[in-house]
């Protein structure tokens, strides 16, 4: 889960950190959090840390690892534990579907606070499991029009709410072999390779073997439902910040988003032919 939100992280301080219209509106010391709650995991991704102004020499983020934080699930207030980094977490609490979560901290003399609900799971199911691709030996090109590549493998679910969903692929193999091996000779570049889709309010995802599957062996799919708050943030990462005024957030008295997701995972293997 930790790809997810390393990516919901990045794009964050990236608008925080650079939007020019926040020039004296934003206080360098106004926290910023990053909150991704799983449904059916433990609570350790969220975290905070202090916004940076437009135009300042400094890059890298101060962390805020000295707050009380607690998460309440409307019966129940759990406090989080810094783990360092501007992470706090509480191992023993396990997110739930279907319930609202309010975070709770104090800092620079005021009460900071956000609230999200954590959405049902949907069982997806995919098209195919096997499929088999041609290995192109480096020195060589495809074949023009890719040859006999396989048909996209369909993920499908259930989404008559009309929610956000994405997906995630990822090769799970120890020491992956390349489809294409030009690859290989970078291999500290794509090892850790992973495809993340644009989240839509789709019922279905076509995984492209040609584009979004790169090695042999077994891969995973995750299926993640969200919340519109986290399209909202992917979608005005896209646009020129010139434009953009503030940032999407739902954190009262402090910029960012916590934010809720559920997810079903498939798995699906790529044969060399």
């Amino acid at each position: 889960m930790k790809t997810a939100t390393a990516f919901f992280f990045s794009i964050l301080l990236l608008l925080v950190a650079c939007e020019p219209e926040t020039i004296g509106t934003t206080e360098t010391k106004t926290a910023v959090v990053t909150g991704y709650l799983f449904a059916g995991q433990p609570c350790d991704s969220i975290r905070i840390v202090q916004s940076i102004s437009y135009g300042s020499e400094d890059t890298v983020a101060v962390t805020l690892d000295d707050l009380v934080v607690t998460l309440s699930d409307g019966a129940t207030t759990f406090t989080l534990t810094p783990a360092g980094a501007g992470y706090y977490r509480n191992p023993d609490l396990i997110i739930e579907s279907g319930k609202n979560y309010l975070l709770q901290f104090e800092h620079n003399g005021k009460a900071v606070s956000a609230q999200t609900f954590v959405p049902e799971k949907r069982e997806a199911a995919l098209s195919d499991t096997l499929i088999e691709m041609e290995k192109i030996e480096a020195g060589t090109f495809p074949p023009i029009g890719g040859g006999t590549m396989p048909e996209p493998i369909e993920a499908t679910w259930d989404n008559s709410e009309g929610d956000y969903y994405y997906v995630v692929v990822q090769n799970l193999e120890d020491d992956p072999e390349y489809i294409n091996e030009f690859f290989a000779g970078q291999d500290s570049l794509f090892r850790n390779f992973r495809f993340i889709s644009e989240p839509q309010a789709t019922d279905f995802y076509n995984i492209d073997p040609q584009r979004e599957i790169w090695q042999f062996g077994k891969h995973r799919v995750i299926v993640f439902r969200v919340n519109p708050e986290y399209a909202a943030l992917y979608n005005v990462s896209a646009s020129s910040s010139l434009s953009i005024t503030e940032p999407p957030g739902n954190v009262e008295n402090g910029l960012g988003i916590l934010t809720g997701a559920a997810s079903d995972t498939l798995f699906f293997v790529v044969k060399k032919q």
